[in-house]
């Protein structure tokens, strides 16, 4: 069994005993250290088995956290931010790994609990009904003190299970996850300050837009005929009652139920394809934009508000997840700032949710974004010289666009920037693997011609466009396909072409954005040891962008030491790879607007 320890001078020689990897777990009264303490460490490694009791050494878990920091000792976890942050709070740093970051190294994807893991990778089930019992109390109870110290030898053994399936090159993937946490909680801990009374404005104007776009459905249906606007079932048993029957043979139906779908994208398409019948295209194409509006009321109104009104600061603190993806790339939530658009016309109305998120006073935003990141690694991996040449020396969605057009464009007008946006949905559907029937409902054209724009993005470009196959035939024969970083991504028995095509090449731009974050993390923490940028911290990175807030006396610094570290962090995944124009951005007063 494992011993407990109550004393610091046992706390001493318990960690006198702890060599190499070691497993590592907290319980604490909270989730935060900014209202709780930790109250238990649970230590395994199937030599030294043992629970730590801070409640009775004096100064508790932040008078000793320093003692964690051991040379040679690195401390295997599960979720590594939980931990690190504790640690960070007391300004210890020892050296962590998660063992979750070695299993997606190996099998890509994650976001599962320890349970989960547990159960399946070492058949043993958990029980976390103890997980949120009182760990305040005066005295704890036995069985948590068994249920703390299970979780340290579960991770343990799941550890040992893992480490035995892994070379070198998976550890190195581990690595990149792991080193982007301290970045990560540095976010997370600062958050985005938003502007609440523009924010309540921008709200106002979608409501207003909302509001016609009913009166316009209602025009064509009555509350007869679909009672409930937002309903799918009763928007399905409506068109299947009207619509003519070779309609409805083509429409595209939802997976589950089988009920005709009523996306904005089927919608759209359905809607070209009546244009001789202008009230059935003035319906449609208000039930999309209605569906537009609702999902930006859901996701990016009140709620917004809501999360920004937790705190006294007004910012919010999302939670960004690492690795979640098969791809690896970021996700987050509580709000999901993965999804905040880019600034837009909407409905012929100027929408900007960026502009919603600010810098306080006598503050400025700093942010810089890869351009076109994922083409150039696409023509990087593939070794597609045209591409490449295209990508850095032209443009490529405007070689796309004269195509479509027929004729070269101009970018600088409002035809030019259509045919251009239109190019960019062949691009990046390719990378996706669309095929003509995809393309053809992205872009609003019959598939023949979509098959065209295909063709002459092969002929242009036939490294980039084989390379999707290579890796299809890569997982064919082995369930898996290796990415730049080392790691491998498993694709199941029957592997297909979209998520081959796709996988990669998002891999290989989270490889980059890894490396830049980790690179501009320890640049900072460097200046601010220093005496410099000392108010400067990282506060968001989305898709392909690092945003930091600093004083406006440190921004024009703070944006070239941001743009090395981003050139540094791409150089280090690809050293020859080319970086003219890799980089844009600026500093502003709010996300939506840098100059």
């Amino acid at each position: 069994m494992f011993q407990i320890v109550s004393t610091l001078s046992g706390l001493k020689k318990l960690l006198a005993r702890v060599k190499g990897p070691c497993a590592l777990d907290f319980e604490t009264t909270s989730l935060h250290p900014r209202d709780g303490y930790v109250r238990l460490a649970s230590i395994a490694n199937g030599k030294v088995k043992a629970v730590v009791d801070f409640h009775k050494i004096k100064g508790g878990f932040a008078a000793c956290a320093d003692l964690f920091d051991i040379d040679g000792v690195c401390w295997i976890v599960f979720n590594a931010g939980f931990e690190l942050r504790w640690f960070f709070a007391a300004d210890a740093h020892p050296t962590v790994m998660d063992v979750g970051y070695i299993r997606r190294a190996k099998l890509g994807g994650g976001g599962y609990s320890l349970a989960q893991c547990c159960e399946w990778d070492i058949k043993v089930t958990m029980d976390k009904e103890l997980q949120a019992s009182d760990w305040s109390a005066e005295t704890l109870s036995k069985e948590q003190f068994n249920y703390s110290y299970l979780d340290a030898d579960l991770t343990w053994r799941l550890y040992e299970h893992w480490v035995e399936r892994t070379d070198p090159n998976h550890m190195q993937a581990a690595h990149l996850f792991q080193d982007m946490v301290p970045a990560i909680i540095e976010m997370e801990d600062t958050g985005m300050l938003v502007d609440q009374k523009y924010h309540r404005s921008l709200i106002k104007k979608w409501e207003k837009l909302e509001a016609s776009k009913v009166q316009i459905i209602r025009k064509h249906v009555s509350e007869t005929e679909v009672a409930n606007i937002n309903s799918l079932s009763q928007w399905s048993d409506f068109l299947a009652r009207v619509m003519p029957d070779n309609v409805l043979k083509n429409w595209d139906r939802t997976e589950k139920t089988g009920q005709l779908s009523t996306t904005t994208e089927v919608l759209r398409k359905v809607a070209a394809s009546f244009r001789d019948h202008p009230p059935l295209v003035e319906l449609f194409d208000a039930l999309a934009d209605y569906k537009t509006l609702s999902k930006y009321l859901s996701s990016f109104g009140q709620t917004l508000i809501a999360q920004s009104d937790k705190h006294t600061d007004k910012r919010v603190r999302a939670r960004y997840n690492i690795g979640r993806a098969k791809t690896g790339r970021f996700s987050s939530s509580g709000p999901n700032l993965q999804q905040i658009p880019r600034d837009r016309e909407l409905l012929g109305e100027h929408t900007s949710v960026r502009r919603s998120f600010v810098a306080g006073p006598g503050r400025k935003l700093v942010s810089l974004d890869y351009s076109g990141i994922e083409l150039r690694v696409l023509a990087l991996l593939a070794e597609d010289d045209q591409l490449l040449t295209d990508v850095v020396d032209g443009d490529v969605h405007a070689e796309v666009a004269s195509v479509i057009a027929g004729a070269p464009i101009d970018k600088a007008t409002p035809e030019g920037k259509a045919a251009r946006t239109a190019a960019k949905a062949v691009s990046f559907g390719i990378i996706y693997g669309s095929g003509a029937g995809g393309l053809s409902v992205t872009m609003r054209c019959e598939e023949e011609e979509a098959q065209g724009y295909i063709d002459f993005w092969a002929n242009r470009y036939p490294k980039a466009f084989d390379y999707r196959h290579t890796m299809m035939g890569e997982a064919t024969r082995t369930g898996y396909i290796r990415v730049v970083d080392g790691g491998t991504i498993y694709m199941g028995r029957t592997p297909e072409l979209p998520r081959c095509a796709n996988y990669p090449v998002q891999r290989a731009a989270l490889s980059v954005m890894a490396k830049a974050i980790k690179r501009h993390k320890d640049t900072l923490d460097g200046l601010r040891e220093a005496g410099h940028q000392r108010t400067t911290h990282m506060v968001s990175t989305i898709h392909d962008a690092l945003i930091d807030d600093a004083s406006s006396r440190d921004a024009p610094q703070l944006l070239e030491i941001m743009h090395k570290d981003m050139i540094d962090g791409y150089l280090d995944v690809f050293p020859n790879g080319p970086t003219e124009d890799l980089v844009e951005g600026g500093i502003g007063d709010n996300w939506g607007k840098l100059n």
